[in-house]
């Protein structure tokens, strides 16, 4: 009956209701009817209106998409021309599905709910609380529970939407006080619901954990290094080097944490929780207490710890020979810094003397590394230009804020961790066996259009099929736009085209790094999923147990997603507190000019980069003229006058009013703003 309702509605112009549906078919039970329309709604498979009449979502216009609403009240969804003129209680971010109808786009249903929590101020005068929303975007919502607490004036608070449709919170968590330095991460971390303190329970198996020494290869007389950042504590990879006459042998020792954290225990439950940790600024909230992450599971110098072991031998040439995996103990010999190293590479006397035992290896992890690198360039590889801020912190406030550079230290511990993640893959895969894969899917055609038609218009022709894109174009085009000052703003605008890379249960490739095979297995202190890919190891290679592969197998999907979405809302929080504290950082800074440079050109106005990686709107009113939006090349364009992305244009920073977690920009020399 599902068949032949969908199959009717499908071809019924305006829809149809359940008398019409049944007489129709003849049908004279209507209680089957009413159920089977019943689970279709429920299943957002038919839609019925306030008039009890079924539509086929096709036929009645119904599409799905993400409302954006601006800080100026416009709301419109995600990708679509028009403004929404019914909100129907939707909010920033929500999943709905709508109809484009005369005079605006109509929310028809919310889908899913985005937004849980609202954070805000409580201020005290004439005798009464009062709520000031941080996300102006929230405004009108009502706090139902003032009397429950006990609050000071300026006070931040968390609330929990109790009612979308009449817009009532109440308020659950009192975060801090406005004077805090640090109140908007704390803010922000509250309104994304993570949790930051361990349970008891868990704290109480964490300390009750002991370094057990089971049956496992030796390797605590191998010469073994950690190279990390200087403030890292959590060290979860280690590397070992061997070079011969017949090429060279890579071992690549990561914690095991497996061991440690038994599936369904409270640890392993809180993990799965968080899912990831979570770093900004010089913060960071752990996946696994610290008596794991900084103790019993890092790496530290001199102290005996489990691993998992990727062996893997290379010919001279770096053609990978032969992979073994297996448990280990080691026995770090050094706590290296990336910083360290990089003098060690640029032949610091100082450092190298110091140093002496690693110089050999060194060198020779450098080589392997180039020649590892240049496979995966000459396979297609896109190596983005990740730009990354790094805030100079004093008592927990911003005092600068600078780019972050990555040397070829750097470059070879990601070398090193992608090849043991390949392999793991790799064999997982060929094996059948129950895995978590990194999974990127291949753009989609009309992200990588525009960005083809973007790239034209800087003088930029890509090479090759545009309806069928390859790494390698996409590789050439950031080697031609290398060294210079759009290196870093086309790398990001193809990171926009271009899919999120997702966890997944099947093996689907990695598009971004030209692979067939790709899991993440190297950082399961602060990644659930690569905990999840040692205890798939352990299981079935290790061990060689069998008993649950159909019950595994059907499991990995859902955790994968969990896994996925929860590494989406700690890029979102990182981002979030990135944004919150480069507008603090900037707004000691209002009236200051800067050099620098148009990174995104949209309707309602233009992105500056600076040289220290801020990033800031010039708002379209603030231009002096009238300017028009032409979508395709990416530029506004007024009687006179052409922007886009690339030109170098001179800013002064401005306040803003009503958004104060954003960086905003005039172009020096223009008028003030009415505001003003």
């Amino acid at each position: 009956m599902r068949e032949i309702i969908l199959e009717y509605l499908s071809n019924k112009r305006g829809g149809d209701d359940v008398h019409g549906i049944m007489d129709h078919f003849g049908i004279d039970d209507i209680r089957k009817v009413i159920i089977t329309l019943n689970e279709l709604e429920d299943q957002n498979m038919i839609y019925r209106d306030k008039d009890d009449i079924y539509h086929d979502l096709d036929e009645y216009g119904i599409k799905e998409g993400t409302v954006i609403i601006r800080f100026n009240g416009n709301a419109f969804i995600e990708k679509e021309d028009g403004k929404i003129k019914d909100l129907n209680s939707a909010l920033p971010l929500d999943s709905v599905w709508y109809r484009k109808e005369k005079g605006g786009i109509r929310i028809i249903k919310i889908l899913k709910r985005y937004t849980k929590y609202i954070t805000g101020n409580i201020y005290y005068y004439h005798r009464n609380y009062h709520f000031k929303v941080d996300d102006e975007r929230y405004r009108g919502f009502k706090i139902s529970n003032f009397n429950e607490y006990r609050l000071k004036d300026h006070t931040s608070v968390r609330c929990v939407i109790t009612d979308y449709v009449n817009r009532i919170m109440k308020i659950d968590m009192v975060v801090g006080e406005l004077t805090d330095p640090r109140i908007s991460e704390k803010m922000i971390v509250a309104k994304a619901g993570v949790p930051v303190a361990f349970g008891d329970a868990v704290l109480k198996e964490a300390r009750r954990l002991r370094l057990d020494i089971d049956d496992r290869k030796d390797l605590s007389d191998l010469l073994t290094i950690t190279i990390d950042g200087d403030s890292a504590k959590d060290f979860d990879d280690a590397i070992s080097l061997k070079r011969d006459d017949d090429g060279y042998i890579l071992y690549v020792h990561i914690a095991d944490v497996s061991y440690y954290v038994k599936e369904g225990s409270k640890l392993d439950m809180s993990a799965k929780e968080r899912g990831t940790s979570i770093y900004y600024t010089d913060q960071v909230i752990p996946m696994l207490p610290e008596e794991l992450s900084n103790e019993l599971c890092s790496l530290k110098p001199h102290e005996p710890r489990l691993a998992l072991t990727v062996e893997i031998h290379y010919d001279p040439e770096a053609n990978v020979l032969d992979t073994m995996f297996y448990p280990s103990l080691i026995r770090s010999d050094y706590r290296m810094t990336y910083h360290t190293v990089n003098r060690m590479i640029d032949k610091d006397q100082e450092v190298c003397e110091e140093y002496h035992e690693l110089v050999g290896m060194i060198d020779d992890a450098l080589d392997l590394s180039e020649k590892i690198r240049k496979k995966r360039d000459d396979d297609g590889t896109i190596s983005f230009d990740d730009e990354e801020s790094e805030f100079i912190m004093q008592d927990g406030k911003v005092i600068d804020i600078r780019r972050r550079e990555r040397g070829r230290a750097e470059m070879i511990i990601e070398d090193f961790m992608i090849a043991a993640n390949v392999e793991v893959a790799r064999y997982m895969h060929h094996l059948d066996l129950p895995m978590i894969y990194r999974d990127h899917d291949r753009p989609k055609e009309d992200k990588i259009i525009d960005l083809f038609d973007m790239l034209y218009t800087l003088g930029y022709k890509v090479k090759g099929d545009h309806y069928s894109v390859y790494p390698k174009q996409l590789q050439d085009c950031l080697r031609h736009f290398k060294d210079t000052e759009l290196e870093s703003i086309i790398s990001k605008l193809m990171l926009r085209s271009m899919a999120k890379a997702v966890y997944d249960d099947t093996c689907t490739g990695h598009f971004g790094l030209a692979l067939s095979d790709y899991c993440h297995f190297t950082s399961p202190i602060r990644r659930y999923p690569d905990l999840m890919v040692h205890r798939m190891l352990r299981k079935y290679i290790f061990k060689g147990n069998y008993d649950e592969y159909d019950k595994d197998k059907r499991r990995m999907h859902d955790i994968a997603a969990k896994c996925s979405d929860t590494e989406k809302r700690a890029v979102q929080i990182e981002r979030d507190v990135r944004d919150a504290r480069c507008a603090e950082y900037m707004h000691e800074h209002i009236g200051e000019v800067y050099d620098g440079i148009i990174s995104g050109v949209t309707g309602h106005g233009l992105y500056v980069r600076l040289p220290n990686t801020v990033e800031g709107l010039i708002s379209i009113g603030d231009l002096e003229g009238y300017y028009v939006y032409e979508e395709k090349t990416m530029t506004l364009v007024s009687a006179d006058k052409i922007y886009r992305i690339g030109d170098k244009i001179k800013v002064e920073v401005i306040d803003n009013y009503y958004d104060r977690q954003g960086v905003y920009f005039r172009i020096y020399g223009e008028g003030k703003r009415d505001s003003e």
